[in-house]
């Protein structure tokens, strides 16, 4: 990358951002992250942040993750999704602040020095979205928080009353819920893509907005496919996008966002259709939509979803089998 981009190696430089587009994942997306940074590459880092917003968890848990910059700890620390629990972005930052500080020779740092460390992320951190008993077990033992923020936070979770003097990011993150169709992902049926159309229908019981979908992708590390996706309610096109799909040979769906989500009304069928072209793909088998009623449930959308077979689909997805293994919403906004 250094190289073609010092001698203007316009078709080398996309190679190489292609090539580290297919090897993000847990292990990886932080050092990948650092590298479009460094070129300058705004594509490849904006799928880097959107990666660590849906795999927070895992991400947080490893090596790379604790060999971040404090510049690039801060971004992602305030990203306004992270798909995990403000509890483990606290718990994730102080062992961030204790390696970089293992790194220079501390090997037991005080709780002032890890909160030198972490500097301005500490801010970053929505003390206030958590319940007071939470926030009491994180932090009562601990002075990485002064006394005085302590205080703040406290009126804030209590009283719903803002200090001037909180400093802490008060909203909620977004909460982005994926929903799992299958039970397996399987190789043993790979999936023919010739230019048919998939499709699942769904309704909800609750309003809920559709982000994007995830697609399995090809059998083959590198495999690319031309995809055209439709929602639709009632025969009508509410949303139609078309995208290459490029995937890394492991079974674990592409996620395809919408620039523009789809609002999803309660107790109305909805479908969405997918007319994939390339090679073999993974497949989707056994349905779970207890396990989809129930993560629901656990994600306070105080409802369910139910999948059935839609007309559209030509190419053999259907409930339990198949293309479309996982949808994405948020909840609505309470009108």
């Amino acid at each position: 990358m250094f190289a073609a981009k010092k001698y203007l190696l316009i078709g080398l430089v996309s190679a190489c951002v292609e090539f580290l587009e297919q090897v993000i994942c847990p292990d990886t997306v932080c050092a990948v992250l650092r590298h479009g940074v460094f070129f300058g590459e705004d594509s490849l880092k904006e799928k880097c942040l959107a990666f660590i917003s849906d795999n927070a968890f895992r991400v947080f848990n490893t090596d790379g993750f604790l060999n971040m910059s404090h510049d690039q700890l801060k971004v992602v620390v305030s990203l306004e999704a992270l798909n995990t629990t403000e509890i483990h972005v606290f718990e994730s930052c102080v062992r961030w602040a204790k390696h970089q500080l293992l790194e220079s020779g501390n090997v037991s740092p005080s709780d002032e020095e890890i909160r030198q460390q972490l500097g301005s992320v500490l801010y970053e951190i929505r003390f206030p979205t958590m319940t007071a008993e939470e926030f009491a077990k994180l932090t009562a033992d601990s002075k990485i928080l002064t006394g005085d923020e302590k205080n703040d936070v406290y009126v804030y979770i209590a009283a719903s009353k803002r200090m001037t003097s909180l400093k802490f990011v008060a909203d909620s993150r977004v909460s982005e819920l994926a929903v799992k169709r299958f039970a397996v992902n399987s190789a043993l049926e790979p999936w023919n893509c010739h230019s048919q159309c998939d499709a699942i229908g769904f309704e909800t019981t609750v309003n809920v907005i559709l982000t994007g979908v995830g697609l399995y992708g090809g059998l083959v590390r590198g495999s690319t496919h031309d995809v055209t996706l439709t929602v639709l309610r009632g025969g009508k096109i509410l949303l139609e996008k078309k995208t290459k799909m490029t995937s890394s040979g492991r079974n674990e769906p592409v996620k395809v966002r919408f620039k523009r989500p789809v609002v999803i009304p309660a107790n109305r069928r909805h479908v969405v259709a997918a007319t994939i072209t390339g090679p073999q793909t993974w497949s989707g088998v056994g349905a779970v939509v207890g396990d989809i009623e129930r993560s629901i449930i656990l994600a306070c959308y105080s409802g369910n979803i139910a999948f059935y077979n839609a007309e559209q689909s030509a190419n053999g997805t259907m409930v339990d089998r198949g293309q479309i293994p996982e949808l994405y919403f948020l909840r609505c906004p309470a009108t």
